[in-house]
């Protein structure tokens, strides 16, 4: 196995200036995993009540996405409800049903707990620290939110202590950090954090950047140009785990690095278009590559 994601699976309903859904298919996960299979055989490990929908199944084993740890326990699955009506790039909370997540313990057999990548998609830090414990991956990878900064710093301090690659945004890392400034925000985590190799930070319509502790590691592209936006949820998950998937298989050189920050942007660009994961779950390899050649050419003298 390349990649072992654990993170939610969950009902997203939201409203946007762009019309409005209810009950569709969401999670951190979830999009994780989806973006990562453009590009490997990912494993996705989570939970989900009897309520969760044979076709939801069907979307994620038909990427070629193994479910076998996706556990199904009685009652009803994680249901989040936001909106975007008064900003696109930052959704309100409406309503959050924890439901199946209530003291989850993630499942992780041998095939996952061998993986070469272990994804620790946004979720709860306790879930995120009890999944390390469970898992033998070489290489640790997480994300997270503003929420566990706030709510459980400790716990998520653990995490990044044993992680390599962080995937962070940049208000976030001014609140993980202190540092108003973001390199020297890096830099405090690289000097806190010994473990970590690479630090992702994801700027949303402002691009990505990634930094590492060689002193020329260091680079940035902007976000793909889009014309409008329809639901931003899951475009952080999507762009890391298309990022971790691209790399899965690779060996993890500068070079390699600096190509998963276009396939992670590109790969965002498309999530963010439709609601839930529908215009990433239409979009094929054609549709990426020539995203990825024009980011490309957007980028370049």
């Amino acid at each position: 196995m390349s990649i072992s994601i654990v993170g939610s699976v969950a009902f997203d309903t939201l409203e946007s200036r762009e019309g409005t859904r209810e009950k569709i298919l969401g999670g951190s996960a979830t999009y994780a995993a989806i973006a990562a299979s453009n590009y490997t055989a990912p494993s996705m490990i989570g939970v989900v009540g009897k309520d969760f929908p044979k076709n939801y199944f069907d979307i994620l084993s038909n990427r070629g996405i193994d479910i076998s740890d996706l556990e199904v326990k009685s009652g009803n699955t994680f249901h989040w409800t936001g909106s975007y009506l008064d900003n696109i790039n930052s959704a309100q909370t409406i309503n959050t049903e924890i439901g199946v997540l209530d003291n989850y313990h993630p499942l992780i057999n041998g095939k996952n707990a061998n993986a070469k990548i272990l994804f620790l998609a946004n979720n709860d830090p306790d879930v995120q620290m009890e999944a390390i414990t469970k898992s033998k991956s070489p290489v640790i990878a997480m994300d997270t939110m503003n929420l566990w900064i706030n709510i459980k710093k400790e716990s998520l301090i653990y995490v990044i202590n044993h992680s390599h690659f962080l995937f962070i945004n940049d208000g976030e890392l001014k609140m993980l950090s202190g540092e108003y400034n973001l390199i020297k925000g890096a830099s405090w985590a690289f000097k806190t954090f010994k473990s970590l190799k690479y630090l992702i930070l994801k700027k949303g319509e402002f691009g990505a950047a990634i930094f590492g502790r060689g002193a020329d590691e260091y680079f940035t592209i902007g976000a793909y140009p889009l014309a409008s936006v329809k639901d931003p949820t899951g475009a952080g998950d999507s762009f890391a785990g298309s990022f971790l998937g691209f790399i899965s298989d690779k060996d993890f050189n500068w070079q390699i690095l600096k190509e998963a920050l276009f396939i992670g942007t590109i790969t965002a660009s498309f999530t963010v278009q439709e609601f839930g994961p529908d215009s990433l779950l239409s979009a094929n390899k054609q549709d990426l590559d020539i995203r990825l050649s024009l980011l490309k050419k957007y980028s370049s003298l």
